[in-house]
């Protein structure tokens, strides 16, 4: 299955596993079951924007919440709120439970909480509810080069 997040793996030489979903999956507790992996291996990715919309991609192991309170520290001072679901459908074509990191690729500034780096494998949405992609956590570190911080 490809999609604009296979492609960009293929056109970096990264090596990953697409993993189809049985059903469409929106959450990270479905897509730990469709793809047979433990919930921390699941990477939440929840977009935020600044009051200038300045856009932000927290990134967090499955199992954890985002805490909302240490991020402005984290961007500089920036009040931060998450972008809604009906702005993430219009302005960018995402669906919530169905975003990767890859979307915001040269648009966004990546934070990775540190406790995400506990796990050498990690999932990310294909940008599809149907697919999810596994890949070594490094090759996503490397390719998004996100700032390693505490947001969780």
């Amino acid at each position: 299955m490809e999609t604009s997040v296979t492609k960009v793996l293929d056109d970096q030489g990264i090596e990953y596993k697409a993993i189809k979903h049985k059903t469409p999956v929106f959450t990270c507790e479905e897509a730990a079951r469709e793809r047979n992996v433990r919930i921390s291996q699941i990477l939440k990715c929840m977009v935020v924007k600044d009051s200038a919309s300045g856009i932000y991609v927290m990134l967090i192991p499955g199992d954890k919440k985002l805490k909302t309170g240490k991020l402005p520290q984290i961007t500089g001072g920036n009040k931060v709120a998450l972008v809604s679901p009906e702005e993430l459908s219009s302005r960018y074509g995402l669906t919530v439970g169905a975003i990767s990191p890859i979307h915001f690729l040269g648009s966004a500034k990546f934070y990775l909480d540190k406790t995400a780096l506990s796990e050498a494998v990690t999932t990310i949405s294909s940008g599809s509810p149907e697919a999810g992609v596994e890949l070594k956590m490094k090759d996503l570190v490397d390719l998004i080069k996100p700032l390693i911080c505490d947001i969780v």
